[in-house]
């Protein structure tokens, strides 16, 4: 059996310290889900998806755009790494996708989830 004696010593507050954005976390991600996109396109597929998923809690599951200067700036992801995932996201029908010249490309899951 395990004491716990010193337990009643320790501070516990819920302003003891403000939250780090960088810890932040998307918290309803499914994890076979979140794997096929690790699988299929590495950490760039998966950030892909939580950006989905984000964006479909918001809105429902619409055609959205991934819009490369959010990539850039939150997660240093150049839009050819972005584009070259997408297409490998396409290719295991994880997303649809519809491209047009000069428009940002329209995504949509394709997996229920």
């Amino acid at each position: 059996m395990i004491k716990f004696t010193s337990i009643n010593s320790i501070p516990i507050s819920k302003k003891s310290r403000p939250a780090k954005k960088e810890k932040w976390y998307i918290f309803k991600t499914e994890y076979l889900l979140a794997a096929a996109f690790f699988k299929s396109a590495g950490g760039v597929g998966r950030m892909i998806l939580d950006y989905i998923l984000w964006k479909r809690s918001m809105n429902g599951n619409e055609w959205i755009t991934i819009p490369n200067t959010h990539f850039k700036v939150h997660f240093g992801i150049d839009r050819q790494r972005k584009s070259e995932a997408l297409y490998r996201l396409q290719k295991d029908k994880l997303i649809d996708v519809e491209r047009k010249n000069g428009k940002a490309a329209l995504v949509k899951l394709a997996v229920r989830n």
